[in-house]
């Protein structure tokens, strides 16, 4: 009798402990979810790298785009991170290597990611370790002078260069970035010959102009147009194809009647490590096309020379492969 009790308190005990382990296995998964459920992405800052200085034109930009976004990123807000250096390739490395958890995405800027990898060794990154979001922005190439500059015209400057090899300093971002590639382009249909100096973004290039350290700046549009609007720097012609809507600056093509490939226009957006939840990018790519349709920040960006044009997460990895084929076909400039 008693062998039988102990028995029936064995069997007792035994379901006991299944069922205390069942509930804390309900208990586990329902809190693993819980977080999901409760916080939907993003459920913090977002923070977005920008692999040049400020107050050029990604960080222009991009800082434009934090103004208008957070209502579109569950209020949470997009917070810029200035990571200059090698024509890029400083904060591109550091977003390839970022946690792919969706708090850390990075400005690009086409064609200079390519050149930076298609033209170094031993970069620590590869074109395939980023997702790309959106493009965003084109932004063409521009030549500018101090407004105390004795060349009053682009074709000043090309005649001065000509007769004055190497003598002729020109401030812009690289080394071996876009900028420089479109000028080395220009240089060598133009056949003049200038000593050009690399900077760390088109900000402190025109930093350089503006104290009068260099003779001519070649810098995307929109970081030269609040120098332009507030009288301190001089624009002589804009490197592109077609002539921009509400742009007075005179077409390359215009100024030198000559057909200039414009194979240096930047062509921004947006990208995050490559490893990053689809549903996030995907979350990210709406949120970045309603900014680039809200008719305030569309004004704002007019104003400061923008030219917004929204292209999607497929269409921006086929920009990518185009891009390619660009820097392969002018890369031996360099």
């Amino acid at each position: 009798m008693i062998c039988n009790n102990k028995f029936k308190e064995e069997v007792k005990m035994k379901k006991s402990f299944k069922m205390i382990f069942a509930v804390l296995v309900v208990f586990t998964l329902f809190g693993m979810t819980l977080p999901a459920m409760a916080a939907p992405y993003p459920s913090k800052a977002v923070v977005a790298i920008v692999p040049f200085g400020p107050g050029g034109g990604n960080d222009i930009l991009i800082r434009l785009v934090a103004k208008y976004i957070s209502p579109e990123l569950n209020k949470q807000a997009l917070v810029v991170e200035n990571k200059p250096g090698a024509g890029g390739q400083i904060g591109w490395t550091a977003l390839a290597k970022a946690r792919p958890d969706g708090y850390t995405i990075g400005a690009t800027s086409l064609p200079s990611m390519i050149l930076v990898k298609s033209l170094r060794k031993n970069v620590p990154f590869e074109l395939d370790d980023f997702q790309y979001i959106c493009n965003f922005q084109i932004d063409p190439i521009i030549w500018v002078v101090n407004k105390d500059s004795e060349l009053k015209t682009a074709r000043d400057v090309m005649e001065y260069a000509r007769k004055n090899p190497k003598k002729l300093n020109v401030a812009g971002d690289g080394p071996q970035s876009n900028i420089q590639l479109q000028h080395l382009i220009a240089s060598k249909l133009l056949k003049m010959e200038t000593n050009f100096v690399s900077y760390s973004g088109s900000g402190p290039a025109l930093t350089a102009l503006l104290g009068k350290q260099v003779d001519l700046a070649v810098t995307t549009l929109s970081s030269a147009i609040p120098h332009i609007e507030g009288g301190r720097l001089v624009p002589l012609v804009v490197f592109y194809d077609k002539k921009l809507p509400g742009l007075s600056i005179k077409t390359s093509k215009e100024v030198f009647g000559m057909n200039i490939p414009s194979a240096g226009t930047a062509l921004r957006g947006v990208a995050a490590p490559k490893k990053m939840n689809p549903k996030d990018i995907a979350t990210l790519e709406k949120a970045f096309e309603k900014v680039a349709k809200n008719p305030e920040f569309l004004a704002q960006a007019k104003a400061l020379g923008l030219t917004i044009e929204f292209i999607g997460n497929k269409e921006s990895n086929k920009l990518v492969e185009e891009s390619a084929k660009i820097v392969e076909e002018y890369k031996s400039l360099f």
